[in-house]
Formats: C-alpha cells, sequence, structure tokens
C-alpha cells in the first residue's frame, strides 16, 4: 500500500472508499506541512542524496510520495537524521543506526534484546574511550604547561593514541581486526 499526495491532501492508494482512505492516511501532517528532500536536507545539514541513502537503508521509514513520485517527509523525520547523524559521530556504524532503528519500530521481545545487547556492548566501548580521551587530555595538558615530564609525557601520550587506534579497529570490527 503506498500512500500518495494528490490536491493537497494524503491519499493511501487501495481500494477503500474516499473516507476510509483520509482515516488511513499518515496523521504527521497535511500536505503542506510536509517536507520536500531538499528541505529536510537542508535543515538536517546533509545531502538528499544523504537522505535517500538513509531511506535505502531503512534508517529513515519511507516517506508519502506524490502524484508525481516526488517524496514527502513530516518534519519529525529531521530528528531521525539528527539521530543517526549523533550516533555516527559516538561512533555507530550505519548499520547499527539502522539496527537501532529498525529495533525501536518492532518493538518485540526479540528485538528489545538486540538493541539492548548491541546498546551494552556500544555503552562499553565508549566508556572505554572516555577513560582513554581524560588520560590523553591530562598528558596533552601536561605537555602545553612544559612540565619537566614532556619527554615521558610524550611517550605515553603515543602509547595512549595507539590504544585509541586499537579501540577504534576493535569497535568497529567483530573480530576485532581490520
Amino acid at each position: 500500500m503506498s500512500t500518495r499526495i494528490s490536491s493537497g491532501a494524503a491519499r493511501t492508494s487501495s481500494s477503500a472508499s474516499p473516507e476510509q482512505q483520509d482515516a488511513s492516511a499518515p496523521s504527521s501532517g497535511t500536505a503542506r506541512s510536509l517536507l520536500s528532500i531538499g528541505e529536510l536536507a537542508r535543515r538536517a545539514q546533509v545531502s538528499p542524496r544523504t537522505i535517500r541513502y538513509y531511506e535505502e537503508l531503512g534508517i529513515l521509514p519511507t516517506p508519502q510520495r506524490t502524484a508525481g513520485g516526488s517524496r514527502r517527509y513530516p518534519p519529525e523525520y529531521l530528528s531521525y537524521v539528527q539521530g543517526a547523524l549523533l550516533l555516527k559521530e559516538l561512533g555507530f556504524s550505519l548499520e547499527e543506526v539502522r539496527e537501532l532503528c529498525q529495533g525501536t519500530q518492532e518493538r518485540t521481545g526479540e528485538a528489545s534484546a538486540r538493541t539492548h545487547a548491541m546498546l551494552a556492548t556500544k555503552m562499553a566501548v565508549l566508556e572505554q574511550r572516555i577513560r582513554l580521551l581524560s588520560r590523553l587530555h591530562d598528558l596533552i595538558r601536561a605537555a602545553a604547561e612544559g612540565g619537566g615530564e614532556a619527554n615521558s609525557g610524550a611517550a605515553e601520550l603515543l602509547r595512549l593514541l595507539g590504544e585509541e587506534a586499537q579501540a577504534a579497529g576493535s569497535a568497529s570490527s567483530p573480530t576485532g581486526q581490520r
């Protein structure tokens, strides 16, 4: 069942009567409040290609379409895009973002368990990274202040950067290998 927008109102193509079609249309707003792909992309500060890609991956739910085939997005889709961008910034892969989005949409016990396990794993990785970055911050501060331990601080800094690179590699690969 595909949703089409025509004559300024959302319609669902089915054999239902016009009254039933209006009742089954998404309650996410009128055609006037829906966003074009360009407007959604502009507000999210991404390209329209990113919006289409997120839709292909299942990060964004399938949008409504006009009679001419143009995508029309409810304003709340901006939150999906911004959330995906934030998760990416925190180290989530697009596959993990997709799983998280689909897990929250499925609302089954199995999906909830998968989502919980993924978030627990990611939380452990982020906590390790925070500890590492805190140590790195302290070393950089000490080196910047020119303390007598600048040379040993530089060696420790390199060691920590190596640990960070290893942790990043482990987080992006199930086996910890690249």
